[in-house]
């Protein structure tokens, strides 16, 4: 099968490999299964991290080692390109617009010539921008599967003019396809779908990402001492982590504004921030300006696989984003048997049950963070039941990896299947 991925994601959004795991696996999957598949994305691509926050510094990503995988890649023109400095609100209206307009018109023009060159079996839209490029190539007679890794739209859906503002994301959940396959990331991406595309409905597939379960564990005594050790923290230390790309809407900020209050009554807490991002400036002058910077450390972006260290150092996992706290980090953290503090956003309620895995802070009352984390720094006996109940959640409840690509290869596989045996039916007729 030749699978025609268009995408305006970086493969790891982070440098070393960091940042959500979802689309590299998703192309070691396919390719691993004996598929080709072409990837039709920019130099740049949307969510490429820039130290500086400037464009035109940016250097495009080495194309990963992955089998079967080529890509196509076209260049973006953008305003950034000049040696004059440019106002931030600027960049970003043209950053918004590359994406929003430019790079589905590229995109699909670059798809066109692949598909005059040689035969694809399967169009993979992958993500809001792609949507809005296959939307351009019309009606292929392809099977078509619409890729989602959650979305912003739900807090949108009762306010027209809040979903005008966004409506090149209505237009790419509204696309016309065989297959939607929508993460279930505490975004109710299953909701939005069915407000804004009912018709999608049977065949959507409202999942999960998978974890590596044979490697996310509870660490033991030795372990916890080592990766303490290891990271320069202090053995009696009270660790907390946060993990995530350092944008706005991550609210980081939440757990460095706990700390203070957090102090006088846990001297010895630390708080470890891992992961980078455009807030990270912002968030080492709130650390300055709070007087903290002995008890906040910046990790920077890790690489995926070393996230696991940091979960094996820690006492205790916060999730205070606004939007949802259902990401893979808080998955992993539960996998690990760390109690979590989240704010109740989006769906997080579902897997986050106060006082059986974790403290749940209603939405709204974030300045609660500090004493749910202090109830924690006094109490190890509650530590260690909630901790115990998240693993257990996560037992009973995650899947692996290749559990969920399976379930997906399985899904196109027959969509792919069905298409060739019309086709087939249709020729003997």
């Amino acid at each position: 099968m030749h699978v025609l991925m268009l995408c305006a994601l970086e493969v790891w959004a982070l440098p070393s490999a960091g940042g959500a795991p979802s689309l590299y696996r998703t192309l070691r999957a396919y390719g691993e299964r004996g598929h080709r598949v072409t990837v039709v994305a920019p130099t740049i691509g949307a969510n490429h991290y820039l130290p500086g926050g400037r464009l035109r510094d940016a250097a495009p990503q080495i194309p990963l080692d992955l089998p079967g995988v080529t890509f196509e890649r076209f260049h973006l023109p953008n305003l950034q390109e000049g040696r004059l400095p440019m106002p931030g609100f600027i960049a970003k209206a043209d950053q918004k617009l590359r994406f929003a307009l430019l790079f589905p018109l590229l995109a699909a023009r670059r798809a066109r010539q692949v598909l005059d060159r040689e035969p694809v079996d399967l169009l993979y839209a992958y993500e809001v921008h792609a949507a809005l490029a296959a939307r351009r190539l019309g009606s292929l007679g392809l099977p078509t599967v619409a890729r989602f890794q959650g979305t912003v739209m739900h807090p949108t859906l009762d306010s027209s003019f809040a979903r005008l503002r966004k409506h090149e994301e209505v237009l790419a959940l509204q696309l016309p396809a065989d297959l939607y396959i929508m993460t279930n990331d505490g975004t109710r991406g299953d909701e939005v779908l069915a407000r804004l595309n009912p018709q999608a409905m049977p065949k959507l597939r409202f999942w999960r990402n998978g974890l590596d379960l044979d490697r996310l564990r509870p660490a033991s005594t030795e372990e916890r001492a080592e990766q303490r050790h290891a990271l320069d923290i202090p053995e009696d230390a009270f660790v907390l982590l946060t993990a995530s790309r350092l944008a706005a809407w991550k609210r980081v900020d939440r757990a460095v504004a706990a700390m203070p209050q957090v102090l006088r009554s846990a001297p010895n807490a630390h708080l470890l921030i891992v992961g980078d991002g455009e807030e990270r400036s912002n968030l080492e002058r709130q650390v300055r300006e709070l007087g903290i910077r002995d008890h906040v450390r910046f990790a920077g972006a890790v690489p995926q696989g070393d996230v696991l260290r940091y979960m094996h150092a820690a006492d205790a996992f916060l999730a205070v984003a606004d939007l949802s706290n259902v990401g893979n980090p808080l998955l992993e953290a539960m996998c690990c048997g760390l109690p979590v503090v989240a704010v109740d956003a989006g769906d997080t309620g579902a897997l986050i049950r106060d006082g059986e895995t974790g403290r749940l802070l209603p939405a709204g009352e974030a300045g609660l963070v500090a004493s749910a984390v202090i109830e924690l720094a006094k109490d190890s006996s509650t530590r260690c039941s909630l901790g115990a109940g998240a693993r257990r959640e996560a037992e009973a409840s995650f899947w692996t990896w290749e559990a969920r690509l399976q379930a997906e290869l399985e899904e196109v596989e027959r969509l792919v299947g069905e298409r060739v045996d019309a086709y087939a039916g249709y020729g003997r007729g």
